[in-house]
């Protein structure tokens, strides 16, 4: 019984430490790239040890992969996924909204857009991208996502759309984007994602 008392502490310790390292990293990979993140400053915004994040993530590459899958999914609110191209459009303008990501400081996009210089990182940062393409194709309620290229395309170019409006919005600070409400971004982006969405009037 002492040993569950006195290892219990111990486990939520680790577990919270874990925790500030990934929002930390995540942080820092929004707002720097990759390339400039170092494990030496992610462990002193925490005030650790850097042998810390490699006994928890091995390495920077294992670092930026736990961030990449710590991050919430881009779509949906309380684990509720649109299946429409209305509920799309309302996820988009909650996601594109000014203020949208306080705990990330920037729309954490961001961290997938820098170079990093390692091709081994260059494909998660593709393939988190792609995985969101696959979640516009899953919710434009046009049936099953069946990725081909046309559909992939209209997608791509509603993924590079909300990345633009993530960059212009950190880099620029362009008016009114940069505080857009959701409720000032809902109509544009359902005539947006209906435009780029929607099945053809023949069914094709």
């Amino acid at each position: 019984m002492v040993t569950s008392e006195s290892d219990g502490p111990r486990r939520r310790d680790a577990a919270a430490t874990r925790q500030a390292l990934l929002e930390a990293a995540s942080s820092r990979f929004t707002r720097l790239g990759y390339d400039r993140t170092t494990l030496r400053d992610v462990a002193a915004d925490v005030g650790v040890n850097l042998a810390l994040i490699k006994r928890y993530f091995d390495s920077k590459e294992g670092l930026f992969k736990a961030a990449l899958a710590s991050t919430p999914r881009f779509l949906g609110r309380n684990e509720e996924f649109p299946h429409d191209r209305a509920g799309l459009a309302e996820a988009l303008s909650h996601q594109l909204s000014a203020g949208a990501w306080p705990e990330f400081g920037e729309h954490p996009v961001l961290m997938l857009l820098r170079d990093s210089g390692d091709e081994r990182v260059d494909t998660l940062r593709r393939k988190a991208l792609a995985e969101f393409t696959r979640q516009i194709l899953e919710a434009s309620g046009g049936g099953p996502a069946v990725e081909d290229d046309e559909r992939l395309l209209r997608a791509e170019l509603l993924v590079a759309l909300g990345v633009g409006v993530a960059v212009v919005r950190s880099a620029v600070g362009l008016q009114p984007l940069r505080d857009a409400t959701a409720g000032q971004l809902a109509a544009p982006l359902r005539e947006i994602v209906d435009a780029l969405l929607a099945p053809p009037a023949d069914g094709r």
